[in-house]
């Protein structure tokens, strides 16, 4: 993919400065920085152990204790 950015001449001239010491071309430190950039604010997802998870099968759900909660008082409510 193809796409023209345009940045501050200062930036450029960093850019520039870091060109001629790693000996690397322009493009292949902007996809570097955009990799690094994308890495660390893409939306975290759970591992896919956590995300296949069904629960253990011997734990008896939080849910069934339900009809043992009394209703709050209006103390509860203040």
């Amino acid at each position: 993919m193809n796409f023209n950015i345009y940045i501050e001449d200062e930036l450029g001239e960093k850019l520039q400065q870091v060109c001629q010491v790693t000996g690397k071309k322009r493009n292949a430190i902007i996809r570097e920085a955009l990799v690094s950039w994308l890495s660390q604010h893409q939306s975290p997802t759970w591992p896919k152990s956590i995300q296949n998870f069904e629960g253990d099968k011997n734990i008896i759900p939080f849910e069934s204790y339900r009809s043992e909660l009394l209703p709050p008082t209006e103390e509860d409510l203040i």
